[in-house]
């Protein structure tokens, strides 16, 4: 685009540009962008379309390392973004920086053509104070920089950024709606900067909580796991103390995952380790049983089988602190309620019953039955079937023992359960 096109298009500009609508273009624009680099290069642009200077560019505070940036330019004399950097200690941020004093100049902007008047003026120029000094440096900084115009932007008191705008391609001077709109636009930028910067702050720090939630798990979770396997070493100890029941654990575990397969119970992730963690500890209450009662040869005492019973709720409340096993501690609960609601502790029925402490229910019955006990031998495969059959609608839940029989006659049938192990 030659001078002459711009100097043509800016005149049009100029006569009929309307400041609140290009204002509120602009706010929305900056409502929809979030991200603070992008912002930046819409306002640059936005100038360099409508304004016709040589250049616009932004010098925006580095909150991180205390200095202002060039952190975007337009025009045929821009600044690349990044190679100029202000220290707060800089002329021209001084001169704009917070807590704010007499300067020569009715508003919070400067004109180069300005300066050079006050520059001029021999009162100032010989004043006592230092403000002469300085101003002829800002003077120097925005010649070099070839800026005819520099206005700043506050957020809260606290200088956000400047905007340096270059002359008009038509030599003519900014106009006083043209700089109350720059004004307008640093101050909308400010708020705008601030904001996205807050918004990414708090993006940060949620980020951060996030990953220090998901440390805090791992390590709880990590605790849980301890406490599973100490839980689960003492759930082998009570095995041990029965010589005649060893193994009775990881038999009832293989059991019952295979029957829930056939049941097409769904064993994907936490479904799967949820039941193989029941099965395995669906006794460990007995830990709080006496070993006088545990081991009995005989028939318990009524007193003595009400002890025997409670070892359901010991169990759960073992697990008490293992939040992950909540499902764990329910199945537990109620691996001995009765399909026809006879069980106990609660009396649960049918479908109140969940379908894992149902299938829990049905494997270690059976294998209850074929093992040996100290107060009887175990007895054979087919009469344990023929036991869950029996009683299928009235302990049991019918559907899971058809289920299991199914998995045990297929198991023996292909060789892949040892009949001598089970019984032993």
């Amino acid at each position: 685009m030659t001078n002459l096109t711009r100097t043509n298009r800016q005149k049009k500009t100029e006569q009929k540009f309307d400041y609140q609508e290009a204002l509120r273009d602009v706010a929305r624009s900056m409502v929809r962008l979030k991200r603070p680099d992008r912002l930046l290069k819409l306002i640059t642009r936005f100038i360099d379309r409508q304004f016709g200077l040589h250049h616009t560019s932004l010098l925006v505070h580095e909150p991180s390392k205390n200095r202002y940036v060039f952190v975007n330019s337009k025009g045929a004399r821009r600044v690349p973004a990044g190679l100029l950097k202000f220290d707060s200690d800089h002329p021209l941020i001084r001169w704009f920086a917070l807590p704010r004093r007499k300067t020569p100049f009715q508003e919070d902007y400067l004109l180069l053509t300005d300066i050079k008047k006050t520059l001029n003026k021999a009162h100032f120029r010989l004043a006592a104070d230092s403000r002469a000094s300085e101003l002829v440096k800002v003077q120097k900084t925005m010649e070099v920089l070839r800026v005819e115009l520099v206005i700043p932007g506050y957020f809260k008191n606290d200088l956000v950024g400047i905007l340096m705008l270059g002359g008009k391609f038509s030599g003519r001077f900014f106009t006083s709606s043209e700089i109350l709109f720059f004004q307008t636009l640093a101050h909308d930028c400010s708020m705008a900067i601030k904001t996205a910067e807050y918004n990414q702050s708090l993006l940060e720090k949620n980020r951060e909580l996030e990953n220090r939630l998901q440390e805090i798990e791992k390590l709880r979770h990590k605790e849980q796991r301890t406490y599973y396997e100490i839980i689960r070493s003492l759930a082998e100890e009570v095995e041990a103390k029965e010589p005649t029941v060893f193994g009775h654990v990881s038999q009832v575990e293989k059991l019952g995952m295979m029957t829930a397969r056939e049941l097409g119970i769904d064993l994907s992730g936490q479904h799967k380790d949820i039941l193989s963690a029941a099965l395995m500890l669906h006794d460990v209450g007995k830990i709080g049983v006496p070993d006088h009662i545990l081991m009995k040869p005989g028939s318990l005492t009524p007193e003595e089988w009400e002890v025997m019973k409670s070892h359901v709720e010991k169990g759960a409340k073992i697990l008490e602190p293992l939040s992950d096993f909540r499902k764990v501690k329910e199945i537990i609960l109620s691996h001995h309620e009765r399909f026809d609601g006879t069980g106990y502790p609660r009396g649960l029925k049918g479908e109140d019953i969940l379908i894992e402490a149902r299938i829990v229910s049905v494997v270690d019955s059976f294998h209850a039955i074929v093992s040996n006990r100290c107060y009887r031998e175990g007895r054979s495969i087919d009469f344990a079937l023929q036991e869950l059959e029996h009683c299928a609608g009235t302990q049991f839940d019918p559907q899971v023992v058809e289920a299991f029989i199914r998995v045990i006659r297929r198991e023996i049938a292909k060789g892949r359960i040892d009949v001598t192990a089970l019984q032993h």
